[in-house]
């Protein structure tokens, strides 16, 4: 009897599937350097220096917008498309019980739409940030367990980078700010107003450079400055120099030249080669996620945002905006997950193509030794289905993953869909940087 019940026992096991445990994509190498391909290790991608030129000027007439003729977006619907959604998905707040109708309401005031635009004021951010959908600091969840998920981040934003105040809140603790990646909330202490005379003094700069590293720390004299980051931009007016910014007591900038480490910097933009890209991703590995850039980490857009703004292709924040921001897009959704691998396989370029799914972006790195695709992401979770329930697998951060991780949890009649399963478009970015569009 007991041989019976044993033998049921494992039976029901691989009709299931397997208990939740750690994703075998996860225990292979999560080196990105083992992807690129042989005959692109000790060469760079066919770009010239006409094609480069001209990438850095569309990306810093987008990155310096704000400092020429930037206007405020007076499309109130669009600006602020989720304010009519406030009072009727309130949600839960940081006790997890439900945000009260009141709330809601003085969440509406607060922003003083009436009013919109309020101000017109040309700022720099001051401090790596939080850009908020509301002015306020506190979550809001769909659901009671929906951490990490505070449906009012929008999104993080770099010191460094200029900005248009629009609008005030009410207690002129927060600034409504924009750019041509992003709206949202600021906090106002961590921005500083351009005068006229700065911000021609910025207009006049040429050359820029980007960190080679995701960690060092950026001080003067004076302690410390920000945090150098992968994807993040510094004016440089002078080859050993770049600018560096503060906020005075009136809330107005002060701008500072000072040295940098050379060596931890490289001049903006870089040329494409599938090996610097897997030496930004190796950096970035295991990194933890953020949605929105909570805590300063990052999420899937910002991951891919910032990878590819090393070499001059300003994408914007969400993903799926993201996957249109090229015409070489192809549709993907109505096939099966094995179609989708073939197109992937023939049509996408390693480490310059993206795949999009609904509420995810990852890039195409190539493929592994059973002639899977392989990608690159930063994650929060998978999930399973096996007869018994659906599970949840963590990654929790920057990985190098299969299409199908934690497929092996899924049970044999039940299946939990796969990324590759959702994976809606692809988008190849290789003619950019060749220069073809």
């Amino acid at each position: 009897m007991k041989l019976y019940c044993s033998v049921v026992f494992a039976c029901l096991l691989f009709l299931c599937g397997c208990q939740r445990g750690e994703v075998d994509d996860l225990r292979q190498s999560q080196d990105a350097m083992l992807y690129v391909q042989k005959e692109q290790k000790s060469q760079q991608f066919q770009q010239n220096d006409e094609v480069l030129d001209k990438l850095k000027e569309e990306y810093l007439s987008r990155f310096l917008a704000p400092l020429k003729n930037l206007e405020p977006n007076l499309k109130v619907e669009d600006v602020f498309w989720f304010e009519k959604k406030l009072s009727k998905y309130s949600g839960y707040g940081e006790n997890l019980k439900k945000n009260q109708p009141q709330d809601m309401e003085h969440i509406i005031k607060q922003m003083q739409l009436e009013n919109y635009p309020n101000a017109r004021e040309v700022a720099i951010i001051t401090k790596d940030t939080n850009v908020r959908m509301v002015p306020s600091l506190k979550p809001k969840y769909s659901k009671v367990n929906g951490y990490p998920f505070d449906r009012w981040q929008n999104s993080s934003i770099f010191y460094g980078t200029p900005v248009l105040i629009t609008q005030y809140d009410v207690t002129k603790r927060f600034a409504h700010i924009q750019t041509e990646f992003v709206y949202g909330w600021v906090e106002v202490s961590d921005l500083a107003i351009l005068t006229d005379r700065q911000i021609q003094t910025l207009l006049r700069v040429k050359d820029f450079v980007m960190p080679n590293n995701d960690t060092q720390i950026l001080s003067d004299h004076h302690g410390y400055i920000t945090q150098e980051r992968i994807g993040k931009l510094f004016f440089s007016p002078s080859k050993d120099e770049i600018f560096v910014f503060k906020r005075k007591s009136n809330g107005e900038a002060r701008l500072e030249k000072i040295k940098y480490v050379q060596s931890d910097f490289h001049r903006f933009p870089q040329i494409f080669s599938q090996k610097a890209m897997a030496t930004y991703i190796n950096l970035l590995i295991g990194q933890k996620y953020g949605w929105g850039g909570m805590y300063e980490n990052r999420d899937c857009s910002s991951f891919i945002r910032d990878l590819f703004s090393n070499f001059a292709l300003y994408l914007p924040r969400n993903s799926r905006a993201q996957s249109y921001a090229n015409t070489h897009r192809i549709e993907l959704e109505k096939l099966s997950r094995e179609q989708k691998e073939k197109i992937i396989i023939k049509n996408g370029t390693p480490f310059a193509t993206i795949l999009w799914l609904k509420g995810h972006i990852m890039l195409y790195i190539g493929t592994n030794k059973k002639g899977e695709v392989m990608v690159a992401h930063n994650a929060w979770s998978v999930h399973s289905q096996n007869f018994l329930e659906k599970n949840e697998h963590k990654l929790g951060g920057v990985v190098i993953t299969t299409l199908q991780p934690a497929a092996e949890y899924n049970g044999l009649f039940f299946k939990g869909k796969t990324l590759g399963d959702q994976v809606v478009a692809m988008t190849n970015f290789a003619q950019v940087f060749k220069g073809e569009k």
